[in-house]
Protein backbone atom coordinates (compact mmCIF):
# COMPACT_ATOMS: atom_id res chain seq x y z
CA UNK A 1 0.00 0.00 0.00
CA UNK A 2 1.15 3.53 -0.69
CA UNK A 3 0.62 7.17 0.21
CA UNK A 4 -1.10 10.06 -1.54
CA UNK A 5 0.23 13.58 -0.91
CA UNK A 6 -2.10 16.38 -2.00
CA UNK A 7 0.06 19.49 -2.27
CA UNK A 8 -1.03 23.13 -2.30
CA UNK A 9 1.05 26.30 -2.39
CA UNK A 10 0.55 28.91 0.33
CA UNK A 11 2.59 31.46 -1.62
CA UNK A 12 -0.46 32.50 -3.60
CA UNK A 13 -3.97 33.47 -2.55
CA UNK A 14 -5.46 32.92 -6.00
CA UNK A 15 -8.76 31.13 -5.85
CA UNK A 16 -7.90 29.13 -8.97
CA UNK A 17 -4.65 27.71 -7.57
CA UNK A 18 -4.43 24.03 -8.43
CA UNK A 19 -3.59 21.02 -6.30
CA UNK A 20 -0.74 18.67 -7.21
CA UNK A 21 -1.27 15.03 -6.32
CA UNK A 22 1.65 12.62 -5.75
CA UNK A 23 0.85 8.91 -5.38
CA UNK A 24 3.88 6.91 -4.21
CA UNK A 25 4.50 3.45 -2.86
CA UNK A 26 8.30 3.14 -2.42
CA UNK A 27 9.62 2.73 1.11
CA UNK A 28 11.71 5.94 0.97
CA UNK A 29 10.24 9.19 -0.39
CA UNK A 30 12.44 12.28 -0.62
CA UNK A 31 10.67 15.64 -0.35
CA UNK A 32 12.68 18.67 -1.42
CA UNK A 33 13.57 21.31 -4.00
CA UNK A 34 16.33 19.53 -5.88
CA UNK A 35 15.89 17.82 -9.22
CA UNK A 36 15.28 14.12 -8.70
CA UNK A 37 13.27 14.52 -5.49
CA UNK A 38 10.23 12.25 -5.38
CA UNK A 39 8.09 15.23 -4.34
CA UNK A 40 9.63 18.41 -5.78
CA UNK A 41 8.56 21.67 -4.11
CA UNK A 42 9.82 24.65 -6.14
CA UNK A 43 10.73 27.46 -3.75
CA UNK A 44 14.00 28.65 -2.11
CA UNK A 45 12.34 28.21 1.31
CA UNK A 46 12.51 24.45 0.70
CA UNK A 47 15.87 22.73 1.22
CA UNK A 48 17.33 20.52 -1.49
CA UNK A 49 16.52 17.36 0.47
CA UNK A 50 14.15 18.82 3.03
CA UNK A 51 12.48 15.76 4.56
CA UNK A 52 12.19 12.00 4.11
CA UNK A 53 8.96 10.04 4.37
CA UNK A 54 9.32 6.31 5.02
CA UNK A 55 6.68 3.61 4.54
CA UNK A 56 7.09 0.43 6.57
CA UNK A 57 4.01 -1.73 6.14
CA UNK A 58 1.03 0.15 7.64
CA UNK A 59 3.37 2.59 9.43
CA UNK A 60 4.62 5.90 8.06
CA UNK A 61 7.22 8.24 9.55
CA UNK A 62 8.60 11.64 8.58
CA UNK A 63 12.12 12.92 9.27
CA UNK A 64 13.23 16.53 8.86
CA UNK A 65 16.72 16.40 7.32
CA UNK A 66 18.06 19.42 9.27
CA UNK A 67 16.33 21.78 6.84
CA UNK A 68 16.82 25.56 6.92
CA UNK A 69 13.20 26.49 7.61
CA UNK A 70 12.03 23.37 9.42
CA UNK A 71 9.05 21.05 9.04
CA UNK A 72 5.68 21.08 10.79
CA UNK A 73 3.13 18.33 11.29
CA UNK A 74 -0.39 19.47 12.21
CA UNK A 75 0.98 22.93 13.06
CA UNK A 76 3.77 21.80 15.42
CA UNK A 77 7.41 21.92 14.39
CA UNK A 78 9.14 18.53 14.56
CA UNK A 79 12.66 17.94 15.84
CA UNK A 80 15.29 17.50 13.09
CA UNK A 81 16.73 14.04 12.44
CA UNK A 82 14.03 12.41 14.60
CA UNK A 83 11.30 10.21 13.15
CA UNK A 84 7.78 11.56 13.56
CA UNK A 85 4.96 9.00 13.17
CA UNK A 86 2.29 9.99 10.65
CA UNK A 87 -1.39 9.14 10.59
CA UNK A 88 -3.95 9.28 7.82
CA UNK A 89 -5.24 12.84 7.53
CA UNK A 90 -2.14 14.57 8.94
CA UNK A 91 -1.02 17.86 7.38
CA UNK A 92 2.67 18.52 6.69
CA UNK A 93 3.99 22.07 6.21
CA UNK A 94 7.24 22.49 4.27
CA UNK A 95 8.56 25.83 3.00
CA UNK A 96 5.17 27.40 2.31
CA UNK A 97 3.55 24.25 0.94
CA UNK A 98 0.92 22.11 2.67
CA UNK A 99 0.88 18.36 2.08
CA UNK A 100 -2.27 16.46 3.07
CA UNK A 101 -1.45 12.82 3.87
CA UNK A 102 -3.62 9.90 2.78
CA UNK A 103 -2.26 6.51 3.84
CA UNK A 104 -3.15 2.98 2.80
CA UNK A 105 -4.05 3.72 -0.82
CA UNK A 106 -3.33 1.71 -3.95
CA UNK A 107 -0.78 4.11 -5.46
CA UNK A 108 -0.47 4.44 -9.23
CA UNK A 109 3.08 5.77 -8.99
CA UNK A 110 4.66 8.98 -10.30
CA UNK A 111 7.37 9.02 -12.96
CA UNK A 112 10.21 11.53 -13.13
CA UNK A 113 8.36 13.33 -15.94
CA UNK A 114 5.22 13.46 -13.83
CA UNK A 115 7.15 14.85 -10.86
CA UNK A 116 8.65 17.63 -12.97
CA UNK A 117 5.26 18.45 -14.51
CA UNK A 118 3.68 18.69 -11.05
CA UNK A 119 6.54 20.93 -9.89
CA UNK A 120 5.94 23.21 -12.87
CA UNK A 121 2.28 23.34 -11.96
CA UNK A 122 3.11 24.39 -8.38
CA UNK A 123 5.63 26.92 -9.68
CA UNK A 124 3.03 28.62 -11.88
CA UNK A 125 0.82 29.04 -8.80
CA UNK A 126 3.66 30.32 -6.59
CA UNK A 127 5.65 32.53 -8.96
CA UNK A 128 3.91 35.85 -8.37
CA UNK A 129 1.72 36.67 -5.34
CA UNK A 130 -0.08 39.34 -7.39
CA UNK A 131 -1.62 36.61 -9.52
CA UNK A 132 0.29 37.18 -12.77
CA UNK A 133 0.96 33.90 -14.53
CA UNK A 134 4.01 32.73 -16.37
CA UNK A 135 3.61 32.54 -20.12
CA UNK A 136 1.78 29.31 -21.00
CA UNK A 137 3.46 26.51 -22.99
CA UNK A 138 3.27 26.80 -26.79
CA UNK A 139 4.31 25.26 -30.11
CA UNK A 140 6.37 27.33 -32.58
CA UNK A 141 6.68 26.28 -36.26
CA UNK A 142 10.33 26.31 -37.35
CA UNK A 143 10.08 25.71 -41.13
CA UNK A 144 7.74 25.55 -44.10
CA UNK A 145 5.09 27.94 -45.31
CA UNK A 146 3.85 28.71 -41.75
CA UNK A 147 7.29 29.29 -40.22
CA UNK A 148 6.99 31.43 -37.08
CA UNK A 149 3.36 30.49 -36.42
CA UNK A 150 2.51 29.76 -32.76
CA UNK A 151 -0.09 27.67 -31.00
CA UNK A 152 -0.55 28.65 -27.33
CA UNK A 153 -1.88 25.70 -25.35
CA UNK A 154 -5.07 26.39 -23.36
CA UNK A 155 -5.11 25.91 -19.57
CA UNK A 156 -5.34 22.33 -18.33
CA UNK A 157 -7.23 20.18 -18.87
CA UNK A 158 -7.26 20.79 -22.60
CA UNK A 159 -6.59 19.16 -25.95
CA UNK A 160 -5.76 20.58 -29.42
CA UNK A 161 -5.50 18.89 -32.83
CA UNK A 162 -2.68 19.38 -35.36
CA UNK A 163 -3.03 18.37 -39.01
CA UNK A 164 -3.74 19.37 -42.56
CA UNK A 165 -7.52 19.69 -42.13
CA UNK A 166 -9.27 23.06 -41.95
CA UNK A 167 -10.83 22.28 -38.56
CA UNK A 168 -7.48 21.69 -36.82
CA UNK A 169 -6.32 24.05 -34.08
CA UNK A 170 -2.96 24.27 -35.86
CA UNK A 171 -3.38 23.78 -39.62
CA UNK A 172 -0.25 22.69 -41.49
CA UNK A 173 -0.17 23.13 -45.30
CA UNK A 174 1.95 19.99 -45.51
CA UNK A 175 1.17 17.16 -47.98
CA UNK A 176 2.94 14.67 -45.68
CA UNK A 177 0.65 15.49 -42.76
CA UNK A 178 -2.66 13.69 -42.24
CA UNK A 179 -5.91 15.65 -42.00
CA UNK A 180 -5.97 15.05 -38.24
CA UNK A 181 -2.44 13.96 -37.50
CA UNK A 182 -1.93 14.26 -33.72
CA UNK A 183 -3.34 15.74 -30.49
CA UNK A 184 -1.51 17.78 -27.89
CA UNK A 185 -3.07 17.32 -24.44
CA UNK A 186 -2.37 19.31 -21.31
CA UNK A 187 -3.36 18.15 -17.83
CA UNK A 188 -2.02 18.16 -14.28
CA UNK A 189 0.74 15.77 -15.34
CA UNK A 190 2.07 18.01 -18.10
CA UNK A 191 1.90 18.09 -21.91
CA UNK A 192 1.78 15.03 -24.18
CA UNK A 193 1.62 14.36 -27.91
CA UNK A 194 -0.43 11.40 -29.23
CA UNK A 195 -0.49 10.12 -32.77
CA UNK A 196 -3.99 9.74 -34.25
CA UNK A 197 -3.09 6.88 -36.56
CA UNK A 198 -1.38 9.06 -39.13
CA UNK A 199 0.37 7.69 -42.22
CA UNK A 200 3.83 9.11 -41.46
CA UNK A 201 3.68 9.08 -37.67
CA UNK A 202 5.06 11.52 -35.09
CA UNK A 203 8.73 12.14 -34.38
CA UNK A 204 9.99 13.66 -31.12
CA UNK A 205 13.68 14.60 -30.94
CA UNK A 206 14.41 12.35 -33.92
CA UNK A 207 12.58 9.28 -32.58
CA UNK A 208 9.22 7.97 -33.82
CA UNK A 209 6.58 7.76 -31.11
CA UNK A 210 2.89 7.11 -30.65
CA UNK A 211 2.59 8.77 -27.23
CA UNK A 212 5.22 10.87 -25.49
CA UNK A 213 5.56 13.61 -22.90
CA UNK A 214 6.96 16.94 -24.05
CA UNK A 215 9.58 18.99 -22.23
CA UNK A 216 10.87 22.49 -22.86
CA UNK A 217 12.86 22.77 -26.13
CA UNK A 218 11.74 19.38 -27.47
CA UNK A 219 11.44 19.21 -31.27
CA UNK A 220 8.27 17.73 -32.73
CA UNK A 221 8.02 16.70 -36.40
CA UNK A 222 4.73 16.10 -38.17
CA UNK A 223 5.08 15.30 -41.87
CA UNK A 224 7.85 17.60 -43.10
CA UNK A 225 7.01 20.35 -40.56
CA UNK A 226 9.25 20.80 -37.51
CA UNK A 227 7.99 22.55 -34.39
CA UNK A 228 9.59 23.51 -31.08
CA UNK A 229 7.80 22.99 -27.78
CA UNK A 230 8.46 25.86 -25.38
CA UNK A 231 7.52 26.04 -21.71
CA UNK A 232 8.76 29.27 -20.06
CA UNK A 233 8.12 27.84 -16.59
CA UNK A 234 10.87 25.24 -17.14
CA UNK A 235 13.64 27.87 -17.11
CA UNK A 236 12.14 29.37 -13.95
CA UNK A 237 12.07 25.94 -12.32
CA UNK A 238 15.75 25.37 -13.13
CA UNK A 239 16.56 28.77 -11.63
CA UNK A 240 14.64 27.95 -8.45
CA UNK A 241 16.41 24.60 -8.13
CA UNK A 242 19.80 26.31 -8.48
CA UNK A 243 19.00 29.13 -6.02
CA UNK A 244 20.66 29.08 -2.57
CA UNK A 245 18.57 28.19 0.45
CA UNK A 246 17.16 31.13 2.36
CA UNK A 247 15.61 31.68 5.77
CA UNK A 248 12.26 33.30 5.07
CA UNK A 249 9.06 34.19 6.86
CA UNK A 250 6.68 31.50 5.70
CA UNK A 251 3.09 32.33 4.77
CA UNK A 252 0.28 31.00 6.90
CA UNK A 253 -1.20 27.83 5.40
CA UNK A 254 -4.76 28.00 4.18
CA UNK A 255 -6.45 25.41 6.38
CA UNK A 256 -10.11 24.87 7.22
CA UNK A 257 -10.64 24.70 10.96
CA UNK A 258 -12.93 21.90 12.15
CA UNK A 259 -16.29 23.10 13.38
CA UNK A 260 -17.54 21.98 16.78
CA UNK A 261 -20.94 20.25 16.77
CA UNK A 262 -23.76 22.38 18.13
CA UNK A 263 -25.57 21.09 21.26
CA UNK A 264 -28.96 19.50 20.52
CA UNK A 265 -31.87 21.94 20.97
CA UNK A 266 -33.98 21.57 24.11
CA UNK A 267 -37.73 21.75 24.04
CA UNK A 268 -39.60 24.51 25.96
CA UNK A 269 -41.07 21.83 28.26
CA UNK A 270 -37.60 20.66 29.23
CA UNK A 271 -36.52 24.23 29.94
CA UNK A 272 -39.67 24.76 32.05
CA UNK A 273 -38.97 21.57 34.04
CA UNK A 274 -35.39 22.67 34.66
CA UNK A 275 -36.62 26.08 35.90
CA UNK A 276 -39.11 24.46 38.28
CA UNK A 277 -36.41 22.16 39.65
CA UNK A 278 -34.12 25.14 40.21
CA UNK A 279 -36.89 27.05 42.06
CA UNK A 280 -37.65 24.05 44.29
CA UNK A 281 -33.97 23.64 45.08
CA UNK A 282 -33.65 27.33 45.99
CA UNK A 283 -36.72 27.22 48.26
CA UNK A 284 -35.45 24.12 50.10
CA UNK A 285 -32.10 25.81 50.62
CA UNK A 286 -33.85 28.87 52.10
CA UNK A 287 -35.77 26.70 54.63
CA UNK A 288 -32.65 25.05 56.03
CA UNK A 289 -30.98 26.84 58.98
CA UNK A 290 -27.68 28.37 58.17
CA UNK A 291 -24.93 26.43 59.87
CA UNK A 292 -22.24 28.69 61.27
CA UNK A 293 -18.78 27.40 60.63
CA UNK A 294 -15.89 28.12 62.96
CA UNK A 295 -13.81 31.10 61.94
CA UNK A 296 -10.43 30.57 60.40
CA UNK A 297 -7.15 32.43 60.80
CA UNK A 298 -4.26 32.45 58.35
CA UNK A 299 -0.87 31.66 59.82
CA UNK A 300 2.34 33.32 58.74
CA UNK A 301 2.96 30.55 56.18
CA UNK A 302 -0.42 30.99 54.56
CA UNK A 303 -2.18 27.92 55.96
CA UNK A 304 -5.78 28.24 57.08
CA UNK A 305 -6.41 26.77 60.55
CA UNK A 306 -9.91 26.35 61.98
CA UNK A 307 -10.17 27.53 65.61
CA UNK A 308 -13.24 26.52 67.75
CA UNK A 309 -14.93 29.43 69.49
CA UNK A 310 -14.91 27.85 73.01
CA UNK A 311 -11.15 27.50 72.98
CA UNK A 312 -10.72 31.28 72.86
CA UNK A 313 -13.20 32.59 75.58
CA UNK A 314 -15.32 31.00 78.41
CA UNK A 315 -19.09 31.13 78.17
CA UNK A 316 -21.27 33.56 80.21
CA UNK A 317 -22.81 30.70 82.27
CA UNK A 318 -19.45 29.50 83.51
CA UNK A 319 -18.37 33.06 84.35
CA UNK A 320 -21.49 33.62 86.60
CA UNK A 321 -20.89 30.41 88.66
CA UNK A 322 -17.32 31.38 89.38
CA UNK A 323 -18.35 34.82 90.63
CA UNK A 324 -20.86 33.26 93.09
CA UNK A 325 -18.21 31.02 94.60
CA UNK A 326 -15.92 34.01 95.10
CA UNK A 327 -18.67 35.94 96.85
CA UNK A 328 -19.44 33.02 99.21
CA UNK A 329 -15.78 32.58 100.16
CA UNK A 330 -15.42 36.29 100.82
CA UNK A 331 -18.46 36.23 103.11
CA UNK A 332 -17.10 33.25 105.06
CA UNK A 333 -13.73 34.96 105.53
CA UNK A 334 -15.47 38.14 106.72
CA UNK A 335 -17.63 36.23 109.20
CA UNK A 336 -14.62 34.41 110.62
CA UNK A 337 -12.77 37.70 110.97
CA UNK A 338 -15.66 39.28 112.92
CA UNK A 339 -15.97 36.23 115.18
CA UNK A 340 -12.26 36.35 115.96
CA UNK A 341 -12.39 40.02 116.84
CA UNK A 342 -15.34 39.47 119.24
CA UNK A 343 -13.49 36.66 120.95
CA UNK A 344 -10.40 38.79 121.49
CA UNK A 345 -12.48 41.62 123.09
CA UNK A 346 -14.12 39.19 125.53
CA UNK A 347 -10.82 37.71 126.59
CA UNK A 348 -9.32 41.17 127.20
Amino acid sequence: MGVRLRVRSSWTRRTDATEACFELEQTKIVIGRRAGADVQLPHPAVSGAHATLRLEGPRATLVDEASTNGTKVNGARIAPQRAKPLRDGDVIEIGGFTLHVELGIAASGVSAEDTRALALQLLRDAMDPSGDRLSPPRLVVLNGATEGAELVLPPAPSSVVIGRGEGCDLQLPDADASREHATITRDHRGVRVRDLGSKNGVIVNGRPTRDAGLRDRDELQIGATVMAFEDPAAAELDAVVAAPEAEVVLPEPVLVAPTEPEPPPTSPRENESESESERESESESAKKPVEKKPSAVVTDVGAAVATPIHSRAPSTKHRSSADLVVYVLAAVVLALSVAGLVWLLQVG
